[in-house]
């Protein structure tokens, strides 16, 4: 992360914390369980310990990470909610749990948005869409991208993560709204995919931009442009799909905090506040630099209604797209 990018970063996350306010209120929690519905080592188990390590203090006497992985991190919230809702423990997550797998596993998805009680975003992951060296070096936007996939229908191929992701679903919708075919390559995770697109096996790729900074310098990938509402510090020269002539193609990938359906409101807000003092520490906005991550926060109505807005949002674009999920 270079020092302006950084400089504008930890702005935004004092900016943050100067909304929220500050957790000064005294200890209520002796123990804080953080339920992380995915195996240690991963971004969102990075960004928990990070949280742990922050709120030891400000919000619970003790902090403990429990790694409950399993079922796409629904093992974590059917723990969360057998437990106390009493602020003892919570659940990070990406909010994809909540917002996307619902549609697209409904048979699977048992809790809900209505079954738990937000608390906070805590980082958001930039969606971005890069191309390889099979796409000439000419191309530098989407629209370039679009009039060679036009000339190339036969190469138009773009890499995701899996077969039921963000990801795939909204590139679906931009080759709806521009009438120009892509074929989806679903892979069993990113490393595989930016493997296959370095190496010149698919044209393009849609994935956190954290799966494609490491390459940038080295001219090996190009990013073409983010799907978000505002440029990334991360990537501060890349444009968004907003820029470029689609506004409705953002889909920001907040990582959440969410407690026990019941759980007070002013241990919610207590909870919140002490994320965002968390996340506007200039060691965590750097550490989280590194995953691909930049803080975010809100406090608990807000992300409330976010995740509820985002879930109709995603109910639209799944049902456009065609997909049909196994009932």
């Amino acid at each position: 992360m270079n020092r302006r990018a950084f400089h504008h970063t930890l702005a935004s996350a004092a900016a943050l914390l100067a909304w929220h306010g500050t957790s000064s209120a005294a200890t209520t929690v002796q123990t804080l369980k953080i339920l992380v519905g995915y195996p240690a080592g991963g971004t969102t188990d990075a960004a928990a310990r990070r949280l742990a390590e922050g709120m030891r203090g400000p919000y619970a006497q003790t902090t403990l990470v429990d790694n409950r992985p399993g079922a796409g991190g629904r093992i974590a919230l059917n723990e969360l909610r057998r437990g106390p809702a009493d602020g003892s423990s919570m659940v990070v997550q990406p909010e994809a749990v909540l917002t996307v797998v619902p549609h697209v596993e409904p048979r699977n998805a048992n809790v809900r948005l209505e079954d738990l009680s937000p608390v906070s975003s805590c980082a958001v992951l930039r969606m971005g869409f890069a191309v390889g060296p099979m796409v000439p070096a000419d191309v530098r936007n989407i629209a370039d991208f679009l009039q060679w996939a036009k000339k190339h229908q036969d190469q138009a191929s773009y890499a995701t993560p899996g077969s039921a992701t963000p990801q795939r679903f909204l590139v679906s919708q931009l080759s709806r709204q521009t009438g120009v075919a892509l074929n989806h390559i679903p892979y069993k995770g990113s490393a595989p995919a930016v493997i296959d697109l370095i190496g010149g096996q698919v044209a393009a790729m849609c994935s956190p931009i954290g799966d494609a900074l490491p390459h940038l310098k080295e001219g090996r990938l190009r990013l073409l442009a983010l799907a978000s509402a505002q440029r990334s510090a991360l990537a501060p020269d890349v444009p968004t799909f907003q820029e470029q002539g689609f506004p409705d193609l953002i889909a920001d990938e907040t990582s959440g905090v969410v407690m026990a359906k019941g759980t007070p409101e002013d241990t919610l807000a207590r909870a919140a506040a002490a994320i965002a003092e968390v996340v506007a520490s200039p060691d965590v906005v750097q550490a989280f630099a590194r995953l691909g991550l930049e803080p975010a926060c809100a406090k608990p109505p807000e992300y409330t209604r976010m995740l509820a807005r985002n879930y109709e949002v995603w109910g639209q674009r799944i049902a456009a797209s065609g997909f049909k999920p196994e009932m």
